[in-house]
């Protein structure tokens, strides 16, 4: 591993971001030239004031015994059962999904197992990208055990603004939220705003108000109120908790399908952290227009408009530690593109669908990331790969 990759890492285990480039470059120089190491390094996040108030913010996480949560499945088998009923409750969504008569991009968010990830993938063309923070759930396995390339994997533990840069840069036909949003410590409302912002229909799933401390979050259920009729909310079925006492048990949760009925927006660009309307003034973002038939990307501050590719960039793939496709496929990914006259071949213009790499918006300008070499010297200079 590099040393520039073992140092983003250190980044993103204790105090949960990117390192910037001056301390990526600054702690590089420092492990070079043997004036510390990567032990070092840790010590020194580790007795920041940053990782201090992280502790205090995590304090009432406690480590738990893992049980399955969702149905596993492998090669189109369900393997073994969850607790949670995992087929009445895909039934619904499958039914939903037929009504794309085209590839269609979906974000499992908690994904556990993987069940939902992995039969939409089984079913319809697109990509289905998983995301799940606990190694413990062995998805990643299963991912490499399926081999399926329209998965990808992201072990990642979100939080509000986690998903609020997720929204600003890519859409979603479909996000499953099921059964996730009462582990954020922020406010209910605002996270599922946020995933509904990000998608064109967003699959719904929470606990009961009256489930003890068994769930997560439990207390606040009564208190913390949701207004879900902003989103034309349908209710499709209800399914016991399966979670606690035998009472706590059978306590039933709904699952609703929202819609956004908003705009469907790119707010900033793929690189970079200010959002277009603040850099060139309003109504200056990306503009998305998706129906059952077709999705297409019109850009405010230039005339064209293009057939939306589905995927997401390698940028936000890498930064929100995409495990799936792994390093190696990466790499092969960038060996095997197919590219004419590249001008600006850095991440954020590469769109990733799981078995192949597409270059966009590559009329706009020479960029010093022009060939594919430069691109992985980047990639491993940026501690990404």
């Amino acid at each position: 591993m590099s040393i520039r990759k073992s140092i983003r890492e250190q980044y993103l285990k204790f105090l949960d971001r990117e390192p910037t480039l001056d301390d990526l470059d600054f702690y590089f120089q420092e492990i070079k030239n043997k004036k510390i190491n990567l032990e070092q390094l840790s010590l020194i996040l580790k007795n920041s004031n940053e990782f201090v108030k992280l502790q205090k913010v995590n304090s009432d996480k406690i480590s738990r015994k893992i049980d399955t949560y969702n149905d596993v499945r492998i090669k189109g088998q369900t393997i073994s059962s969850g607790y949670r009923e995992s087929e009445d409750r895909y039934e619904e969504i499958f039914k939903f999904c037929k009504k794309f008569n085209r590839p269609i991009s979906v974000l499992d968010l908690g994904a556990a197992e993987g069940y939902f990830t992995f039969r939409l993938s089984e079913d319809f063309s697109g990509v289905f990208i998983a995301v799940e923070s606990d190694s413990q759930r062995n998805l990643l396995d299963s991912c490499k055990k399926n081999n399926n390339r329209n998965i990808l994997l992201l072990e990642k533990q979100m939080n509000l603004k986690n998903l609020k840069n997720l929204k600003e840069v890519q859409h979603f036909d479909i996000v499953l939220a099921l059964n996730i949003v009462h582990h954020f410590d922020e406010p209910f409302q605002d996270v599922i705003d946020t995933l509904v912002s990000m998608s064109s229909f967003c699959f719904f799933e929470h606990p009961n108000s009256l489930e003890n401390s068994a769930t997560k979050n439990s207390h606040r259920l009564k208190n913390e109120k949701l207004n879900l009729e902003k989103f034309e909310p349908q209710l499709l079925n209800k399914n016991e908790s399966g979670l606690g006492d035998s009472t706590n048990k059978k306590l039933q949760r709904s699952m609703w399908l929202l819609k956004n009925t908003k705009s469907k927006t790119i707010d900033r660009p793929w690189r970079g952290t200010q959002k277009y309307n603040d850099e060139f003034g309003p109504d200056t973002q990306i503009d998305i227009k998706s129906n059952f038939d077709e999705i297409v990307i019109d850009y405010s501050l230039r005339d064209e408009s293009r057939p939306w590719i589905q995927g997401i960039d390698l940028r936000t793939f890498l930064e929100n530690n995409g495990v799936y496709p792994t390093n190696d496929d990466i790499l092969n990914l960038i060996d095997n593109m197919k590219v004419d006259n590249a001008r600006d071949l850095g991440p954020h213009n590469l769109i990733l669908n799981g078995h192949e790499l597409f270059a966009i918006d590559q009329n706009d300008k020479l960029d010093p990331v022009n060939t594919k070499e430069k691109l992985k010297s980047f990639l491993e200079q940026s501690g990404l790969l």
